[in-house]
């Protein structure tokens, strides 16, 4: 009778391999209205980098060149103008761009993220409480130690309500003349 159990048992396992063994198990991906911008842009596909307010403030301290693109996860924005640095930077052979969301540290306003601003002060606007922030998103170019561009003209929506209404083939055109231009000068030491 044991073995009669214990055949049982050994036939019910062998049917169960066989059974999930032909299961498809297709995983299927978010569509990228749910991902967030970080999940989109940092991953091994991209040059983005994920990096925290530490060494951020450390990086730019260090007067090395090098490039930063500021976004918050909530800004689906920061995504599609992620992809389209992605895709011009490869062009260029630009292999890492430093990726920061800032979104916590703002809220925070931690001193680490104070000295971050203090260093990118001449850049950012002031609000009518006279602070400064960074706005999301934000394209940062550095060479030498010193700011070679800055870019934060998506961050504010200029009256638009939508992202689907700011990010338009003009604006894709404007974005990829800018970043063409601002890229060959960034890798050619101009």
């Amino acid at each position: 009778m044991k073995r009669f159990i214990q055949a049982i048992v050994f036939i019910l396992l062998i049917i169960a391999f066989i059974y999930l063994g032909t299961r498809d198990y297709k995983v299927t991906k978010k569509n990228i209205e749910h991902k967030t911008p970080k999940d989109i842009l940092v991953n091994n596909d991209t040059v983005f980098i994920e990096t925290n307010h530490s060494k951020l403030l450390n990086k730019i301290s260090s007067k090395n060149d090098f490039i930063l693109y500021a976004c918050i996860n909530e800004n689906k924005l920061c995504a599609k103008y992620g992809l389209l640095i992605d895709e011009v930077a490869k062009s260029y052979k630009i292999n890492d761009i430093y990726y920061y969301d800032f979104s916590e540290d703002r809220n925070e306003n931690n001193a680490t993220y104070q000295k971050i601003l203090t260093k990118l002060d001449q850049y950012l606007l002031t609000d009518d409480q006279g602070k400064q922030n960074l706005y999301a998103p934000t394209l940062i170019f550095f060479k030498n130690g010193l700011v070679y561009s800055f870019d934060d003209s998506l961050s504010f929506n200029r009256g638009k309500t939508s992202t689907e209404d700011l990010w338009t083939e003009e604006q894709i055109n404007i974005k990829k003349i800018y970043l063409n231009e601002v890229m060959k000068g960034f890798v050619s030491n101009e």
